[in-house]
């Protein structure tokens, strides 16, 4: 697992235990068992996935769309980790 991999792990973490929810990222390498996947293999859904809440995915360090139903409505992007953390941080909760 590469540094930036572990930010990415630690990023999900601290929007995981923001919302209160269980984590469930998962590292997810190009390759499976020595081999590429195309578009027939199967494939996970993929991270950033909060249940109850919607979606918040981390595309790189520079582009973080966050899409959720709860506690507010947010279909926003964001240029800055820090900047979707200090947000859940602030966002009363119902």
């Amino acid at each position: 697992m590469s540094k930036d991999e572990n930010e990415v792990e630690r990023f999900y973490q601290a929007v995981a235990d923001l919302l209160g929810v269980p984590s469930n990222y998962q590292y997810n390498p190009h390759t499976l068992g020595g081999t590429y996947r195309t578009r027939w293999n199967n494939r996970g859904a993929g991270n950033g996935r909060f249940e109850g809440y919607g979606l918040i995915r981390y595309f790189g360090p520079n582009d973080i769309h966050v899409m959720l139903r709860k506690p507010l409505v947010i279909n926003q992007r964001f240029s800055d980790p820090e900047a979707v953390l200090d947000l859940l941080r602030t966002t009363p909760r119902s």
